[in-house]
């Protein structure tokens, strides 16, 4: 492809497709090949992969808006801001629900989650990207006998069922996925409702749980209030038995004073009912840190704006060392930032629900204050009446209290009531709107995926590898190509004779003898534009004595000086032929003149020119002779300079056959003394370095006419461009092969 690439170059930047249908025209059974073997091995390894199937079920988060008990509940519903809902997924792949359903389905004692075989591919890649986690040796063992002491077998079958679980919530909704991967399609779907039941139970149980540690501290307190209630019932009545008293209204009208004092008393009894309010939510939360439970149920806690956002931060930053970890060490930096930021978290929701409890107890404080100060100011006023009211404004006092104490008694047993029944009440804020089904189709190997891949990479590693054999391609390819690089014209593009194409009568032809039998061939022809074009070179002196020559040996150079020759005699011209390969001389072995005396003889006086030359088929053949230590210098000498000015004179065309300038220098040595050169190429086998470099060697005397493109194959010069040979059907009407 680089010849097209030069091309391009050459012209514009415009993608030319017609060298890219010539490229994958030459090149396609190698991309097929490539191709063909990607997909192939693909499909070994989709086959030795263990099926996987994938079944999921859909979970919906529900909130109760409307209470069923009014809105007297005594703890909040299901929060469904995003920190919350995100926050659900962590619990379904928490250990004590996956736990539950370790048990529950018995996979202790599975194959594949109890203890696996590992065997195939699948498990290779398993053990290559499972995270440290996941692994039983490498997780941390509680300590014995502690409230979270799991077993090791079953806390390496959790960590197996966590990693085939997948739970994401589905886009922006309330709806969460949850999909669980085995090698059973049964055993995947089975396991997909497990966790999904297992999680609507948790969310009921929690439910339950928190309704009845509500009802548990409002039973104590309803009964420390019945104690305050009844005695301060007792106090009336035995304050009324004391000052013999039946009816307060049968006395005198109220004074002033009695009148401020009945006000106060009111608002007595108002601040004395949220004193005991306030003591009570303090109280409540209080008890609850005490007994070290869920301190984040109590009502202001849930209630506080900054736990739900610190909340959300929580989710997100969990969500995010989960990622961290499954992808890195524990070691690693960003799981030690992650975790670092999640324990910062920690200790502001800690510290905020602290603040929460210190403002209850401040809360408490202050009321109670203003109960004391009102207290003060009731008996303050009640010294001002005299000893003659005081017995009614106790009583009085005595009856508000009692009034009091009945009605905070009434109000904790009306929400008692109501915990009671929440907590029998099973309003479910999680439900399973889409259990999972078997799956038909495995999730892995996704065989159509794989192999889709397996076509793409297969063609462009065989386009890839295309390309890099026509740039290993050292050869030149084109015409145009020798005359880019070169800068050297190229006279004709002689094709490649095989045996069968050279077959006349039965007998096979050599190429010299071939352009004597069918001088109107293609390869004919092609000699002739040789010839022609060497002539042209220069019209004003017209070469005689031409000279072949090449850069490596085997490029046909010596069969092309041959039927260059008989092309020549063949036009009615007088052509004379050199073997001047001293060396290997392989046109005297053509001609079978081995043995007659040639060129050698010639020059060192052995023998005279009529008996040096002899004629073959009208050609006048002077053979190179016996054998020489010093080629170079004899082409070199005075007398062939003085054979070849003779032979001017006597002859219309001289064709010269010398060695390749290359291995030796006998032809650089002899170009000074010929009219003309013409340098031999064969098709896609001489390096264009070599070529290149051998050329500028003998440039120096402006004597190499052009390049004879030589051996080109006609079946493969299409695929690389339009300028790469003058041949094919279209051509074939001119010629008489």
């Amino acid at each position: 492809m680089n010849a097209e690439i030069a091309e391009a170059q050459g012209g514009n930047d415009a993608i030319d497709l017609r060298q890219l249908q010539d490229f994958f025209a030459r090149r396609w059974k190698v991309i097929a090949s490539v191709t063909v073997t990607v997909m192939v091995l693909a499909l070994l390894v989709v086959l030795t992969l263990t099926p996987r199937y994938t079944a999921t079920a859909q979970i919906f988060l529900d909130p109760q808006k409307n209470k069923p008990l009014g809105s007297e509940e005594i703890f909040s519903a299901l929060s469904l801001e995003t920190g919350n809902v995100d926050s659900q997924l962590d619990v379904l792949k928490s250990i004590n629900l996956l736990r539950r359903v370790v048990q529950k389905q018995n996979l202790l004692n599975d194959p594949e989650f109890g203890n696996p075989t590992k065997t195939g591919l699948m498990s290779l890649f398993t053990d290559l990207f499972a995270s440290g986690e996941d692994d039983p040796k490498k997780t941390p063992t509680p300590a014995a006998n502690s409230p979270t002491d799991i077993p090791p077998k079953e806390l390496a079958t959790i960590r197996r069922l966590k990693n085939a679980l997948e739970v994401q919530r589905v886009n922006r909704t309330y709806v969460l996925s949850i999909a669980v991967t085995s090698e059973n399609a049964d055993k995947a779907a089975r396991l997909a409702n497990a966790v999904s039941e297992a999680y609507v139970v948790d969310q009921l149980e929690a439910k339950f749980e928190s309704a009845r540690s509500a009802s548990i501290w409002l039973a104590d307190r309803l009964q420390i209030l019945g104690d305050q209630v009844r005695q301060s019932e007792e106090a009336v009545v035995s304050f009324r038995r004391e000052h013999n008293l039946i009816n307060t209204n049968s006395e005198s009208k109220i004074t002033l004073s009695e009148q401020q004092l009945s006000e106060i008393n009111a608002k007595l009894a108002t601040a004395r009912a949220e004193a005991s309010e306030k003591f009570a939510k303090y109280q409540q939360a209080n008890d609850v840190a005490a007994k070290r439970g869920n301190i984040e149920a109590v009502p202001d806690v849930v209630r506080s704006t900054v736990i739900s956002q610190l909340r959300q931060q929580q989710a997100e930053v969990s969500r995010r060392e989960a990622d961290l970890s499954a992808r890195y060490s524990d070691q690693h930096p960003l799981v030690i930032n992650t975790r670092a930021e999640l324990r910062d978290i920690n200790r502001s929701i800690t510290a905020e629900v602290a603040r929460i409890i210190t403002n209850l107890k401040n809360d408490y404080q202050v009321a109670k204050a203003g109960l004391d100060s009102l207290q003060a100011s009731v008996d303050a006023a009640s010294r001002k009446d005299g000893s003659d009211d005081g017995v009614g404004v106790r009583l009085r006092e005595l009856e508000r209290l009692n009034a009091a104490n009945k009605t905070l008694y009434e109000s904790f047993l009306s929400r008692t009531k109501i915990t009671q029944e929440q907590s029998t009440f099973e309003a479910r804020e999680a439900r399973i709107i889409s259990p999972a089904t078997k799956p038909d189709v495995p999730s892995f190997p996704k065989k159509t995926l794989v192999e889709s891949l397996a076509t793409v990479v297969g063609l462009l590693l065989g386009i890839a590898g295309s390309v890099a054999l026509d740039m290993l391609n050292a050869g030149f390819l084109t015409p145009r190509e020798i005359e880019q690089k070169l800068d050297i014209p190229v006279f004709a593009t002689v094709p490649l004779m095989r045996p069968a194409e050279r077959t006349i009568d039965g007998k096979v032809l050599d190429p010299p003898l071939y352009v004597l039998e069918r001088p109107l061939s293609r390869y004919a022809e092609a000699i002739r534009a040789v010839r022609v074009g060497v002539q042209m070179s220069d019209v004003d002196h017209p070469a005689k004595v031409v000279m072949l020559t090449s850069s490596v040996p085997q490029e046909g150079k010596s069969t092309s000086a041959i039927a260059l020759a008989f092309s020549a005699q063949k036009s009615g011209q007088r052509v004379a032929f050199i073997d001047c390969d001293l060396r290997h001389p392989s046109s005297t072995r053509f001609f079978k003149l081995e043995n007659r005396p040639g060129l050698v003889d010639l020059l060192t006086g052995a023998t005279t020119v009529e008996e040096a030359f002899t004629s073959v088929n009208g050609l006048m053949v002077l053979p190179a002779g016996t054998k020489s230590q010093n080629p170079p210098d004899l082409l070199n000498s005075a007398r062939m300079r003085t054979l070849l000015d003779t032979l001017r004179g006597a002859f219309d065309y001289v064709v010269i056959d010398t060695p390749p300038v290359g291995p030796v220098i006998d032809a650089k040595v002899l170009s000074p003394a010929v009219d003309k050169i013409i340098f031999v190429v064969r098709w896609q086998q001489t390096p264009r370095e070599i070529v290149q470099q051998n050329i500028q060697s003998i440039m120096q005397h402006k004597k190499v006419a052009g390049v004879l493109f030589n051996l080109v194959d006609e079946a493969q010069t299409p695929r690389y461009g339009p300028y790469a040979h003058y041949s094919g059907s279209y051509y074939n009407k001119y010629y008489q092969n």
